[in-house]
């Protein structure tokens, strides 16, 4: 099943209000905005291993909030962020990639977090998102842009609040 919104402010906006939500949620670690050139650096280093670009508006997110944990989920951003409290460190969207380097299936698209069992994953491809299942590689749900894919992480949270 596919998820969209329309146009590029409305989906702007949305992931604006989806993103402040998140950071509201009990447990939830945000980070310090993405800096243009980290992320200029980390998509050309991607790109030039086959995965895909970094979306324009999975970069936008993430100069919102440069990677977030919440309910259990995370997206990862452009640096590796250390965890003082939790003695770990946060990866970045190069440390996870790096893991799938050798497998054809992962050419051209980007592992962009994760979920319980799950990869959150973005096919450059097929300009799509979706929470990929880990094991055998098969969309669970996908959606045409980052807004309609955080939206299934709000609905989720919003329907079953803790």
């Amino acid at each position: 099943k596919k998820f969209s919104y329309p146009g590029l402010k409305e989906s702007f906006i949305m992931i604006s209000r989806y993103l402040n939500h998140f950071r509201q949620s009990p447990g939830s670690v945000v980070f310090e905005p993405a800096v243009d050139a980290n992320l200029t650096r980390i998509d050309a280093e991607l790109t030039s291993r086959n995965f895909s670009a970094i979306p324009g508006e999975y970069q936008n997110f993430l100069k919102l909030n440069d990677g977030l944990i919440f309910n259990g989920i995370e997206f990862y951003g452009s640096i590796p962020h250390y965890r003082e409290k939790k003695n770990y460190t946060f990866p970045n969207l190069i440390t996870v990639n790096e893991y799938y380097l050798n497998y054809d299936y992962f050419i051209r698209k980007l592992v962009i977090g994760r979920i319980s069992e799950n990869i959150l994953l973005y096919d450059g491809a097929e300009n799509v998102y979706s929470v990929t299942d880990r094991i055998n590689l098969r969309p669970v749900i996908e959606a045409e842009n980052l807004a309609a894919f955080l939206k299934i992480f709000y609905d989720h949270e919003v329907a079953s609040p803790r």
